[in-house]
């Protein structure tokens, strides 16, 4: 009885949080492992090959580099064989990039895994499930991907420090192995829950009720004045990627974003190294910060989701860009745990504010028609950022030190709060409405 209603239950929740809920499962299970995950393998391989870390910085600048020129391709897939299919695709490539991870000896063999595992994990979650969730909702496209963020967060704290507990009961070679068993039995599997879009199921974006009126000449009517607090009060526009590039809002959109993400990606690699080494934290200690951020980073999420859906998203982005070059700072200049934790926490939430918010905009500002290719050109500008900070921070840490390149990049991020500050929505495109065509 109990487990009849369950179902019955089940069953009523519309699709489109199950494509959520799938996303972020595979952005938890990419992100913790490799995003997140790879900090933990830093230093140990460090130690054991000898390397620098300006070389070790470049594999991961290089993997960024890949990953901004394959947006745009990564983009086409999406549009052209939908989010399941990619997503599969990435699973597997994300498993042979640890299998080679596991392997690796020489300079040259760590890059070729380190571009793998870029490939795979972007095409694994982020490439095919924003577009998708995208497409999904509407009215409720910032709440909805602000929970499939939650992912990452999850990833953090549960998935990246399990990574740091196996390197030290193990080591990272099978470790890695380990991550690629554990990629192909979950990721395969998940990717069969997404969906690009709903219309080719029957369902609208939220859920909501198809139209039912007709006119006397048979076309379809908008819905009733009774479904009206249903539907969305903004007409949906959809920019081609040649119209979206021509408006300013593209460039400061994507140019704020490259700059926020000069903070993710340096101490997506860097915070580790730098907590071990600088101020003398073990290996467990550098864990349980990577959980604040994570922490911190879910909590805010919904929040970024709650705020994207109800004030203007410009606004809120700005302020989280004060959030970034503050906590970096706070980092720069930390001589005692406490203060770690307050920068940590305070990374958290302008990092879990921030994700929802841009990328509901981009959706809101574009539309849905050619949302996965003009993310994938947005990338080709945020990948500066991807590259630039972590290059930048190996070469201060080896030469001057890390506090020293916290603190430049803190100043150079502050300026992003200018560019949301000045951000507009784009004039529609003018031309006649085209339909919407959508894959499974």
């Amino acid at each position: 009885m109990i487990a009849t209603w369950a179902v019955a239950r089940l069953r009523r929740v519309f699709y489109g949080w199950w494509v959520v809920l799938a996303g972020a499962v595979s952005t938890a299970l990419s992100g913790g492992l490799f995003i997140q995950g790879f900090q933990f393998y830093f230093e140990p391989m460090r130690q054991q090959f000898g390397w620098s870390r300006t070389l070790m910085s470049g594999a991961y600048a290089l993997s960024r580099a890949e990953s901004g020129f394959l947006g745009p391709f990564g983009g086409y897939l999406v549009q052209r064989y939908g989010s399941r299919i990619v997503m599969a695709i990435g699973f597997m490539i994300l498993a042979l990039g640890f299998v080679l991870l596991s392997q690796t000896r020489s300079v040259a063999s760590f890059y070729v895994a380190f571009l793998v595992l870029s490939v795979g994990s972007g095409l694994a979650a982020w490439t095919p499930v924003v577009p998708a969730i995208t497409n999904w909702f509407r009215r409720k496209r910032s709440k909805a991907l602000a929970f499939m963020m939650l992912g990452m967060g999850l990833g953090g704290v549960a998935v990246a420090p399990s990574v740091s507990i196996f390197i030290n009961a193990f080591d990272w070679e099978k470790t890695a192995l380990g991550s690629a068993i554990l990629v192909a039995v979950i990721g395969l599997p998940l990717s069969r829950v997404m969906r690009y879009s709903p219309e080719p199921y029957g369902y609208l974006p939220d859920g909501d009720p198809p139209p039912t009126e007709k006119s006397e000449d048979g076309s379809v009517s908008p819905p009733a004045a009774g479904n009206s607090a249903r539907s969305s009060t903004r007409p949906e526009v959809d920019f081609t990627v040649k119209e979206a590039l021509k408006t300013p809002a593209f460039w400061l959109m994507s140019i704020g974003h490259a700059l926020s993400l000069l903070v993710i990606s340096t101490l997506g690699l860097h915070l580790v190294p730098f907590l071990e080494t600088d101020l003398n934290f073990s290996a467990a200690s550098a864990a349980q910060v990577v959980i604040v951020i994570s922490g911190a980073t879910m909590v805010a999420q919904p929040v970024g989701g709650f705020l994207g859906d109800r004030f203007p998203k410009q606004y809120i982005a700005a302020g989280t860009m004060i959030g970034h070059a503050t906590a970096l700072f706070l980092l720069a200049t930390a001589d005692s745990f406490s203060q770690v934790v307050l920068a940590s926490a305070l990374q958290g939430m302008a990092w879990g504010v921030r994700g929802p918010i841009l990328t509901a905009m981009r959706g809101d500002y574009f539309g849905r028609r050619s949302f996965p290719m003009i993310q994938g050109f947005s990338h080709l500008v945020t990948m500066v950022g991807q590259i630039s900070g972590p290059l930048f921070i190996g070469f201060m840490a080896d030469n001057y030190s890390y506090s020293a390149g916290f603190k430049l990049i803190a100043i150079v991020t502050a300026v992003g709060v200018f560019l949301f500050l000045f951000l507009r929505s784009p004039q529609p495109p003018i031309r006649s409405a085209s339909t919407l065509g959508v894959p499974r």
